[in-house]
C-alpha cells in the first residue's frame, strides 16, 4: 500500500509546480511576450546574405551527414577564441579544445542514433566589412537508443567572419524559450481544427447568455 503521507507530498509538489507554471505562463502572456510583430529584414548586400545563408544551410547538411567533426571546417581557424553554446550545455565553450571536444569527441556517443536539422528563416545583418550576424531557427530532430524520435524548434544566432574560403563561424549560440513560453507553444499545438469557427459561435452564445441574465434580473 502506498504511503499516504508520501502520496500527499507528491500531490502537493505537483500542484505547486502546476500553479507555478500557470503563474509564469499567465505572466508571460499578460506581458504580450508572445506577440508576433511585423518581420524586419535588415538591409545587407546580397552577396553577404547569400554567403551567410549558404553557410547556415551547409551547417545543417553536415549535421545530417552524422559526421559531426566536419562542422569544424565551417569555423574560422584564425579565430583564437571560438565561442559556442548549445541549449543543453551548462556553460559556454570557449576555445578550440572545448569546441573540438564537443563536435569531434575522441569516442563517439553511441546513445545518439541520428540527428536531423533544418535551417529556417535565416536573416543576416552586416556589422563590419568582414563581419556579419545571422539569426535563424533550427528545426531539430533526434533519435536516441530505445526511444522514439523527438523534434524541437530552437532559435539560433551566429557571428561570421569573411575569410579567403568564404564566411566562417567565430561565435554560435542557441536561445531556447523559457519554460512558460515553451509550455504555451505545446498547449497551442493541442488545439484542434475548427477552433476559429467555434470561437465566433461561443462569443455570440456568451452575449446571448449575458443578455438573458440581464433580462431575468429586471
Amino acid at each position: 500500500m502506498a504511503n499516504p503521507v508520501s502520496s500527499r507530498l507528491r500531490t502537493g509538489w505537483r500542484l505547486a509546480w502546476f500553479a507555478t507554471g500557470l503563474l509564469s505562463l499567465s505572466t508571460a502572456l499578460a506581458g504580450g511576450h508572445k506577440a508576433i510583430g511585423a518581420r524586419v529584414e535588415p538591409a545587407v548586400p546580397e552577396e553577404v546574405r547569400t554567403g551567410v545563408t549558404a553557410l547556415v544551410e551547409e551547417t545543417a547538411n553536415r549535421w545530417n551527414s552524422q559526421d559531426y567533426a566536419t562542422l569544424l571546417g565551417l569555423w574560422d581557424p584564425a579565430e583564437a577564441y571560438p565561442t559556442y553554446l548549445a541549449e543543453e550545455q551548462a556553460e559556454w565553450f570557449v576555445g578550440w579544445d572545448r569546441l573540438r571536444g564537443y563536435l569531434d569527441p575522441p569516442r563517439p556517443v553511441p546513445v545518439i542514433e541520428a540527428i536531423r536539422m533544418f535551417a529556417e528563416d535565416v536573416r543576416v545583418k552586416q556589422i563590419a566589412p568582414d563581419l556579419a550576424i545571422g539569426i535563424w531557427n533550427w528545426h531539430f530532430e533526434m533519435k536516441t537508443i530505445g526511444s522514439n524520435p523527438i523534434g524541437e524548434d530552437v532559435r539560433v544566432s551566429g557571428v561570421f567572419r569573411k575569410t579567403a574560403e568564404g564566411w566562417r563561424f567565430i561565435h554560435y549560440a542557441e536561445s531556447p524559450k523559457t519554460a512558460a513560453v515553451y509550455l504555451s507553444d505545446l498547449m497551442e499545438k493541442e488545439v484542434r481544427p475548427g477552433w476559429d469557427e467555434f470561437f465566433e459561435q461561443a462569443k455570440q452564445r456568451k452575449r446571448e447568455v449575458a443578455k438573458r441574465k440581464q433580462q431575468q434580473a429586471r
